[in-house]
């Protein structure tokens, strides 16, 4: 899933940018900050990302922002239908409730306030998380800018996505937990549905077709870059032949691809071409872009 795109859909029906900007950073983060297992530093994130939804839902209630939110204050409002009384339920009642319940994970537990008197655990971050998956589903559902049928079904994939738990299925979730120096969760999105990695293997998915032909070589590549770093395979880039063999085009049309692209090395003296770790976000950017 693209935050980048949510951010999109936000901003388009007319949410507060700069806390939307903040609020998206601050539940990226908070998600990195799980996968190192750094439990107080997420819970410190989820912090910031109450604060932040404060100040949006205040914004769309044509109350004034804060530098420093009071949820609190904010909750207590809103339940006792002093403000917000033109939103859904949803957004006067069960969010702020869910504010105050993942707020409150975090200020009990929270090192700032009681020096790992209770430490911080995987649990707590786990149902914080989830809490604030739940509440940016919720927000991006209905101020979502919904403007077309088509519109509306990429809004209801976002909140899919959002919605849905980690599982087993998909090998390339175990990139979600492994460390390096790429966003292995933008790498399982960008591949979701295109490229498949099995074994020591990679291959199209369902919706490669879908792609132009620039794109398919990207998402290859991005493909075996994904392999490596799960440990699959040493090869970490692929020939133009190999390439080819998948998309409509020959050698030289997929060498021609290649050097289009600063984020494409000749990473071999046998020919073949890889994305490094630190060109991936480049790569990703340029297939959600195009």
């Amino acid at each position: 899933m693209s935050l980048e795109r949510v951010k999109q859909e936000l901003l388009a029906g007319g949410l507060h940018e700069e806390s939307v900007d903040r609020l998206l950073d601050h539940y990226q983060s908070m998600q990195d900050r799980m996968a190192e297992s750094e439990y107080d530093e997420a819970g410190t994130h989820i912090g910031n990302f109450c604060e932040n939804m404060v100040n949006i839902l205040l914004d769309q209630m044509d109350e004034d922002i804060q530098s420093r939110p009071n949820l609190g204050s904010f909750v207590n409002n809103c339940t006792s239908g002093n403000i917000g009384g033109d939103e859904p339920k949803s957004i006067r009642l069960q969010i702020p409730r869910t504010l105050r319940a993942a707020y409150d994970i975090r200020n009990n537990r929270d090192s700032v306030h009681v020096n790992l008197q209770v430490p911080v655990n995987h649990a707590d971050t786990q149902a914080g998380i989830a809490m604030c998956s739940w509440m940016l589903a919720e927000v991006l559902r209905v101020y979502g800018d919904g403007g077309g049928t088509e519109d509306m079904e990429e809004i209801g994939d976002l909140i899919e996505e959002l919605s849905e738990p980690v599982t087993d299925g998909n090998p390339l979730q175990d990139l979600e937990a492994s460390h390096d120096d790429f966003d292995r969760r933008a790498v399982v999105r960008a591949l979701d549905g295109t490229v498949q990695v099995v074994g020591d293997d990679v291959h199209p998915d369902r919706e490669f077709n879908s792609l132009d032909t620039s794109e398919q070589v990207v998402s290859l590549l991005l493909g075996w870059r994904a392999a490596a770093d799960l440990g699959n395979t040493d090869d970490a880039g692929a020939s133009a032949s190999w390439i080819s063999g998948y998309v409509d085009v020959g050698d030289t049309r997929v060498r021609q691809i290649f050097n289009a692209h600063d984020f494409i090395q000749n990473g071999s003296e046998n020919g073949d071409y890889q994305i490094p770790g630190f060109r991936v976000e480049e790569a990703i950017n340029y297939l959600e872009t195009s």
